[in-house]
C-alpha cells in the first residue's frame, strides 16, 4: 500500500489516540495484573490491549505490523502458556512459597492477556487486509 492509498485522518482523533495511547495501555496491564483480587484478568485486560491496537491502527494505518509476525509470536505466547504451569510444578516452586496461587494466577493472566490481545489483533487485521482489499477506511 502506498502513501497516496492511505486517507488523511483527523487531527482531532490522531491527538485523541496519541494522549489517551499511555493510559489504556496502562489500564489493560492494570486489568491483567489485578485480575486475581479483583474482577477482570487475562481476557479483559487482552481485550482492552487489542482495542487499544486496533485504535492505532484505524488512525495511524501504517503497514509496519503483519499478520503473520502477530501470528508468530501468538505461536510463542501459546506455547509458554502450556509450559508455564509445568514449569511451576515440576521445579519445586509449589513448596518453596506458601502463597504460589497468586504467582501462578498473576503468570497466567499475563500470557491469557497477551495471548488475546495478540489474536483480537491478528483478527482485525486480518480483515482490514483481506476484506478491505488492502485500502482502509476512514472516519
Amino acid at each position: 500500500m502506498s502513501d497516496q492509498d492511505i486517507p488523511e485522518q483527523s487531527l482531532i482523533l490522531q491527538m485523541v489516540i496519541g494522549f489517551l495511547y499511555p493510559f489504556i495501555l496502562l489500564l489493560g496491564f492494570y486489568v491483567i495484573l489485578n485480575g486475581h483480587y479483583t474482577p477482570g484478568g487475562g481476557f479483559q485486560g487482552g481485550s482492552v490491549l487489542a482495542s487499544l491496537f486496533i485504535a492505532r491502527y484505524v488512525v495511524f494505518p501504517v503497514d509496519d505490523t503483519s499478520p503473520e509476525s502477530l501470528h508468530a509470536f501468538q505461536r510463542v505466547f501459546l506455547a509458554a502458556i502450556v509450559v508455564a504451569p509445568l514449569m511451576l510444578l515440576f521445579t519445586g516452586v509449589v513448596n518453596r512459597y506458601p502463597d504460589y496461587r497468586s504467582l501462578y494466577l498473576t503468570l497466567m493472566d499475563i500470557l491469557i492477556g497477551v495471548q488475546v490481545g495478540f489474536g483480537l489483533g491478528v483478527a482485525v487485521l486480518r480483515f482490514a487486509f483481506f476484506e478491505g482489499v488492502g485500502k482502509t477506511w476512514r472516519l
